[in-house]
C-alpha cells in the first residue's frame, strides 16, 4: 500500500522533467538527446522509488500524532508538511516562526532523553547520523524511533517524501516538490557552469577537510552541474576526506569553497592568511582570480530543503564569476 502511495507522488515530479524535456525536441539530434535525458530521469525515479521504499519502512506501523525531532533539518520538513511537533532540538539555527513556543530537548547531538521520554511522543525522528548514541538510551525506553540520512540534497528530497507518506502528507510533498523542481532547473539553465572546476574544503586553520559529492554543499555543486574535484583524485565515499597539497596542485581548481561555522568575512581571511605559509596555494587558477569564496553559514551551515533554492542561487554566481 505504501509503495503505492509513494509512487504517485513521485510521479508528477516525473512527468513535469518529461514535459520539459519534450519541448525541446526540434530536431533529430534533440530527439536522440532527449531519450537520453528520459531514460536517465526514469533511472533516477526507480532509484528514488527503491530510496523512499527503504526509508519509509524504518517507520513504525502505527498513527504518528505526536512527533519528536532532534533535527532542524527535520524540523523544517514538518513544518513543510504542515505536522506541529511536540518537541524540538534546542539550536542557534531559525526555527520556523510557528514553532517558536514548542519545548526544547537539548541539542541535536546529545539531546535530553528524559524530556523527550516526559513529553510522551508517538515517534522520534532523528538524522541517521546520531543513531548509534540516540538509540542506545532510546531503547531502555517504549519510545519508538525512526533515523533518516540527512546529508546531501537528494536526502532531503526523499526524506521529505517518506515522511510524507508515513503522516499521510502526500499532497503538500508533491506541491512542495514540483515548485522546488521548477526553482532548481530555472536556476541551472539560467547560467552554465559545467565547466567549473570545484574544490570544497570544510573547517578552519590547518585543519581542513575536503566534502565529497554526497554533503549538502557537494551534493549542491553536483546538482549545478559543476565538477567536484575530489572525484579526480579519490575514490572514497567518505562524507570528508583528508586534505592533500599534492592532489590541490594536481587538480588545479578553479574555484575554492569554504565552509566554516561563523562570519563568512572572518573564516575567509583566516583561510588566505593560513595558505600564505604555503606558496603553491597562490598558484591555483582560484587564487589568481580571485574566485576563492566562503560560504554564508546561516544559508549552507546545515542541510536544509527550504534555504536550497538560495543556496543554490548563491553558489551559481559564485561558480559564474
Amino acid at each position: 500500500m505504501k509503495k503505492g502511495l509513494y509512487s504517485a507522488l513521485l510521479l508528477s515530479t516525473a512527468l513535469l522533467l518529461g514535459a520539459c524535456g519534450n519541448a525541446e525536441d526540434t530536431s533529430s539530434g534533440s530527439k536522440v538527446e532527449q531519450t537520453t535525458k528520459d531514460q536517465t530521469a526514469t533511472a533516477n525515479s526507480a532509484q528514488t522509488n527503491e530510496a523512499v521504499d527503504k526509508l519509509v519502512q524504518v517507520f513504525p506501523q502505527k498513527e504518528m500524532k505526536n512527533v519528536v525531532t532532534t533535527s532542524v533539518t527535520l524540523a523544517e520538513m514538518l513544518h513543510i508538511l504542515d505536522v506541529t511537533p511536540i518537541g524540538l532540538p534546542t539550536t542557534t539555527h531559525q526555527l520556523p516562526k510557528e514553532f517558536e513556543t514548542i519545548e526544547k530537548v537539548g541539542s541535536p547531538v546529545e539531546p535530553d532523553v528524559e524530556k523527550i521520554v516526559s513529553l510522551k511522543p508517538d515517534i522520534v525522528i532523528g538524522p541517521i547520523s546520531v543513531h548509534t548514541s540516540l538509540e542506545k538510551k532510546l531503547k531502555q525506553t517504549n519510545v519508538a524511533s525512526a533515523y533518516l540520512p540527512t546529508d546531501s540534497y537528494e536526502d532531503l528530497k526523499n526524506d521529505l517524501t517518506a515522511l510524507s507518506i508515513v503522516l499521510k502528507k502526500e499532497q503538500l510533498a508533491t506541491s512542495y516538490l514540483n515548485e522546488l523542481e521548477k526553482k532548481e532547473q530555472k536556476i541551472i539553465q539560467s547560467l552554465d557552469v559545467k565547466d567549473r572546476k570545484v574544490m570544497i574544503l570544510f573547517g578552519t586553520g590547518e585543519s581542513f577537510m575536503l566534502m565529497n559529492t554526497n554533503t549538502y554543499v557537494g551534493s549542491l555543486v553536483n546538482t549545478m552541474g559543476a565538477q567536484n574535484m575530489i572525484t579526480k583524485v579519490s575514490k572514497s565515499k567518505e562524507a570528508y576526506v583528508p586534505l592533500s597539497m599534492e592532489n590541490v596542485i594536481a587538480t588545479n581548481p578553479d574555484v575554492i569553497l569554504l565552509v566554516s561555522h561563523g562570519d563568512a568575512t572572518v573564516a575567509l581571511k583566516q583561510f588566505k592568511d593560513e595558505v600564505k605559509k604555503n606558496g603553491a596555494w597562490n598558484q591555483l587558477t582560484a587564487f589568481k582570480e580571485d574566485r576563492v569564496q566562503a560560504l554564508d553559514y546561516s544559508v549552507f551551515g546545515y542541510a536544509s530543503i527550504e534555504k536550497a533554492p538560495q543556496a543554490l542561487e548563491e553558489l551559481q554566481k559564485i561558480l559564474a564569476k
